[in-house]
């Protein structure tokens, strides 16, 4: 949340978080009147992005496993052929892991749609999700999978910010 108020203050200056918050049916914050956002965090990493648009973002660490049960809930037929195709597998399903996290909360509806329920045809520079009219952007960033899910096309900016904690 500090990261979030961070980055609006410099596109929203005067805006109150606590009295501009609310939160959709399936738990995904949002602003009245806008701007959009969507946040992450994962092991060294907390990800905010602040879009005009509706925005859905998701980090993970490339260190993250799968088990192969999850393998099979989470990912199709395809993406599995796609994953084993790679060098690394483990880095492919990361990759797609954080296009299907971006995308959930792209649509506000979270885990409700079900990871194993849609499929990715394609990776790479533009990822493509079957049957669905959107953009994604996906980077591979120090330790980290980043992917980015937007409406209309979209570059993807990264603009790291140092936080320091007291304590």
């Amino acid at each position: 949340w500090g990261l979030l108020r961070l980055g609006l203050g410099e596109q929203a200056p005067g805006l109150v978080l606590e009295n501009s918050l609310y939160y959709g049916d399936h738990g995904k914050p949002y602003l009245t009147g806008g701007p959009f956002f969507s946040l992450s965090h994962t092991k060294g990493l907390v990800l905010c992005a602040i879009e005009s648009q509706e925005v859905g973002v998701d980090a993970e660490y490339y260190g993250r496993r799968f088990s192969q049960r999850l393998r099979e809930r989470a990912f199709t037929g395809r993406e599995r052929l796609l994953a084993g195709q790679s060098p690394v597998p483990n880095e492919a399903f990361t990759a797609l892991w954080t296009l299907k996290e971006s995308y959930m909360k792209f649509t506000g509806k979270g885990l409700s749609l079900g990871p194993g329920s849609m499929g990715f045809s394609s990776l790479g520079e533009g990822p493509e999700l079957e049957s669905v009219a959107a953009c994604f952007r996906h980077t591979r960033w120090k330790s980290w999978h980043i992917a980015a899910c937007m409406a209309q096309p979209f570059t993807l900016e990264l603009h790291p910010v140092g936080i320091s904690t007291v304590g």
